[in-house]
């Protein structure tokens, strides 16, 4: 299909490419309700309105992956899923221990690196806390409270910042 100087041309059942002299830049259209239940099955679990056995498919087609790029790929696609599916991924999660758990690997190296954030949140907030009671009570400066805790001279700035 031609029209304006664009070409819209459909590659497989439900995938679109925009391209032509009027596009800003070439485009991909992904119309999931016609995408081909076998051979897209992983992109349909980006719908609205995904089904619970392509979420199962998709979980378990990418259990197997091993690549970090792979990895990523899943994740990316999980994330917009999930946000537009919760509540079927919070019906799957409560009822099926199995799907729960392949969730959960998946999303293994979000969970962890989410968990080192929030633990060094949590440290920093402590030494924050302990900084201002040693300058309270003692009646010393930051440096000398800073000093006091052996607090590296690398990360004193970020602290003298949240003072």
């Amino acid at each position: 299909m031609k029209n304006l100087g664009m070409e819209i041309k459909e590659y497989y059942p439900g995938i679109y490419y925009i391209s032509g002299k009027q596009a800003l830049f070439d485009t991909q259209i992904v119309v999931t309700k016609q995408l081909d239940k076998e051979t897209h099955q992983t992109l349909r679990v980006l719908s609205k309105h995904v089904r619970e056995e392509d979420i199962r498919a998709f979980v378990e087609r990418a259990a197997k992956l091993s690549e970090p790029g792979d990895r990523n790929n899943v994740d990316a696609v999980l994330q917009v899923s999930v946000s537009a599916n919760k509540e079927l991924y919070e019906a799957i999660r409560r009822c099926d221990k199995v799907m729960c758990e392949a969730l959960r690997e998946l999303m293994k190296e979000d969970f962890e690196k989410q968990e080192r954030e929030t633990r060094q949140k949590t440290k920093q907030e402590t030494l924050l806390e302990a900084i201002r009671n040693l300058m309270e009570t003692m009646k010393c400066s930051a440096d000398q409270a800073m000093a006091a805790l052996k607090i590296p001279d690398a990360d004193k700035g970020k602290y003298i910042a949240k003072l």
